[in-house]
């Protein structure tokens, strides 16, 4: 009895140990599928917030998709159904037009303009038409005849031929490239020939291209930046007819507008944070007749869709760099020609031209 009690107490010890082995194998076990279950928790968190991140992006890509489509679908149907602020036909390069000069059949003929935009008339000479509709051009020919060799001349244009007018449309629009027409076209025809707005569009639309001054009848350059919801609203005022030599440029999304007295205004992208004065390296410089004092910003106000102004001299940027004004997407600065600067350079220009009267060197 005394040495079975012996052996069963001598084995009671080595079946614990056993039986702690055993609970500490399962207890690490327990923990390491718990860490596991952690592990891959957090993992599936982390792997939730991305998905939730890319749905996210997903989601405002599609709508912005939306969007545009939306604005594609009303600008090609506004293109088809909208006429254009002006109705008449303006003549242009390229032009094939009958003068008819009632009672006068030696001076009636066809002429075609020429690349400058004028024709040469009998008497008369060249004459530049380019750019007014048949009634003004009627009235130019009948002026010019009129002076010297014909009493009350009554004179009437026809079109044979329409040239071929061409239109350059870059930037963010679905097939960007040179197009010719057979006729003039509006801002949202162009717009609609380029396959509307591309997805990465700003909402900007810049424009330049060549009409006559309506005041002075000068043939001259014309630059403009419309706004696309404007330019849906308003059409009656911004979907006019492009005119020579059009350059259609509807900048990407993150683009800034410089205009002025700088020495290359036009459309830069916006990197960073890009002020006034970076907006100003970007396109060069001041020029010299650009006025210090008046350093203008416009932005649209999204709330109430007007425009605001801010306004900054340089010398207050020098002073104080925290004074410069952080620009936006689709912000303007104006630099404008300062009257003294101007009056200068003008002066210059008219000595130099004196001193050189007779000899102007290449």
């Amino acid at each position: 009895m005394q040495d079975q009690d012996s052996r069963g107490a001598r084995c009671r010890p080595a079946l614990a140990g056993k039986g702690f082995e055993a609970g500490f194998r399962v207890g690490l076990i327990a923990r390491i599928a718990v860490f596991a279950l952690v592990f891959l928790f957090i993992a599936g968190c982390a792997s939730n917030g991305e998905d939730a991140d890319a749905l996210a992006e997903f989601q405002e890509d599609q709508a912005s998709q939306s969007r545009v489509d939306e604005i594609n679908e009303q600008l090609l149907s506004m293109a088809v159904t909208t006429p254009g602020s002006e109705e008449a036909y303006r003549i242009g390069p390229g032009d094939q037009i009958s003068v008819d000069i009632f009672n006068v059949p030696e001076l009636s003929r066809d002429y075609r303009v020429d690349a400058m935009g004028g024709i040469n008339l009998p008497l008369v000479g060249q004459l530049s038409i380019s750019g007014y509709d048949l009634g003004e051009a009627e009235a130019l020919i009948a002026e010019a005849y009129g002076d010297r060799y014909l009493r009350n001349p009554q004179v009437s244009i026809s079109i044979m031929e329409f040239r071929s007018q061409q239109f350059t449309a870059i930037g963010a629009l679905a097939s960007p490239r040179i197009y010719n027409t057979d006729r003039q076209v509006t801002l949202m025809e162009a717009i609609a020939m380029s396959g509307g707005l591309g997805n990465d569009a700003g909402t900007q639309i810049y424009l330049t291209d060549r009409i006559r001054d309506p005041e002075t009848g000068d043939l001259g350059t014309r630059s403009v930046i419309i706004n696309v919801e404007e330019l849906m609203s308003k059409p009656e005022d911004y979907n006019f007819y492009i005119g020579d030599n059009a350059l259609i440029n509807v900048p990407r999304a993150g683009s800034i507008f410089v205009e002025g007295a700088v020495e290359r205004p036009g459309v830069y992208q916006r990197t960073g944070d890009t002020t006034v004065l970076k907006a100003i390296a970007m396109a060069g410089g001041l020029k010299f007749e650009a006025s210090r004092s008046s350093l203008r910003v416009l932005r649209r106000d999204p709330a109430s869709n007007e425009w605001l102004q801010d306004e900054v001299a340089l010398s207050d940027i020098r002073e104080s760099p925290n004074q410069d004004i952080p620009l936006r997407d689709g912000d303007i600065v104006m630099v404008e020609y300062g009257l003294f600067r101007s009056a200068w350079t003008g002066g210059l220009r008219l000595l130099r031209d004196v001193a050189f009267l007779g000899f102007r060197p290449l």
